[in-house]
């Protein structure tokens, strides 16, 4: 019986997730909204090095106060946002997301690695540390992403990408839910 109400309460845990960021999706899931904005956004092919150098600077300062006003001056009003917790098409969301972190007393520290630009499109390569708390007890992560970005002619990001485990870097240290990323993760790892 406990197993039993282990395996329902982890299975309304993960619909829970699974719907709190379906309601953010824009044309079905989060890879076809991608292959649309790279097309809906195509960034200016004349990226100025001091947007990037800004970006990165918010980037390794989030949850930091006064990171909802710099996303708001970041980001421009119409625009793609997804890094595997959210993803939307509209700016203020994107502000209320970041000024959350802070909020929550989650602490991040995120360490650039490399910045790789290739027209209109940047990368950053980072690792990211983060401390919070999912319910009880307070959890560190430690995980590694790269972000896809492209940035308007006023120097404003139109497309935020990331491409992160959200599973192992995030989700498997909430718990209950992480039992069950680890235990799939597990099943798909190498002898």
């Amino acid at each position: 019986m406990i197993k039993k109400t282990y395996l329902f309460v982890a299975l309304v845990v993960v619909t829970g997730f699974g719907c709190a960021t379906q309601s953010e999706r824009t044309n079905g899931e989060y890879p076809k909204a991608y292959r649309s904005a790279l097309n809906d956004f195509p960034g200016n092919q004349n990226v100025d090095p001091a947007a990037i150098d800004t970006f990165t600077q918010f980037l390794m300062n989030i949850g930091q106060p006064g990171s909802a006003d710099t996303a708001r001056a970041l980001y421009a009003e119409e625009l793609h946002f997804s890094d595997a917790l959210m993803h939307t098409r509209d700016r203020e969301k994107v502000v209320t997301h970041f000024d959350g972190i802070g909020k929550a007393g989650t602490t991040v520290a995120v360490e650039m690695h490399q910045t790789l630009i290739s027209d209109r499109d940047v990368y950053l390569v980072w690792s990211m540390r983060a401390t919070f708390k999912p319910f009880i007890t307070t959890v560190e992560s430690d995980t590694l992403g790269i972000t896809h970005l492209r940035f308007n002619e006023q120097g404003q990001v139109v497309l935020h990408q990331d491409f992160w485990d959200s599973g192992l870097g995030f989700y498997s240290h909430v718990p209950l839910l992480g039992g069950i990323v680890r235990a799939v993760n597990k099943r798909f790892q190498a002898e």
